[in-house]
């Protein structure tokens, strides 16, 4: 007679370890959506620094430096992307500011009057001494 060798799992093992799997899946989920919001409001702050950081850098050109003359520029950092009010100022600012300009908002800024497309800026403005930047309104951590 040949033996009977099962090596498996049953059916109701199967179904008590797929439960298990969903408790725990549910459990977890809050907490995870909340690591995910964080990590992109996270982003979105150094992203906004990066780009203050680059205009500081870019003030140091005497091309922007010319371009903006007596004025000031505001640059608006939203979920549409990077705008700059002075149109000189964006053109001679592109060169360092290339790669940021691409930049968006990731989170939904819902701590803001406008969640979906908060007004984080900051303006640029030239003295006597040379580029000055200046945070407006900008994204801060709310979060532990």
């Amino acid at each position: 007679m040949k033996k009977m060798n099962n090596k498996g799992f049953s059916l109701v093992e199967l179904i008590v370890v797929v439960l298990i799997m969903a408790i725990i899946a549910v459990a977890l989920a809050p907490q995870v959506m909340k690591w995910v919001e964080n990590s992109r409001k996270s982003n979105d702050i150094t992203n906004y620094n990066a780009l203050v950081e680059a205009a500081n850098i870019a003030g140091t050109s005497e091309s922007v430096i010319s371009s903006l003359g007596t004025g000031s520029a505001t640059v608006t950092f939203a979920a549409g992307g990077v705008t700059i009010s002075n149109g000189d100022l964006a053109s001679a600012m592109m060169a360092t500011l290339n790669d940021l300009c691409s930049l968006k908002l990731e989170s939904k800024w819902t701590d803001t009057s406008s969640p979906n497309n908060p007004p984080f800026t900051f303006t640029v403005k030239n003295t006597k001494e040379g580029i000055e930047v200046t945070k407006g309104n900008w994204p801060k951590k709310d979060y532990e």
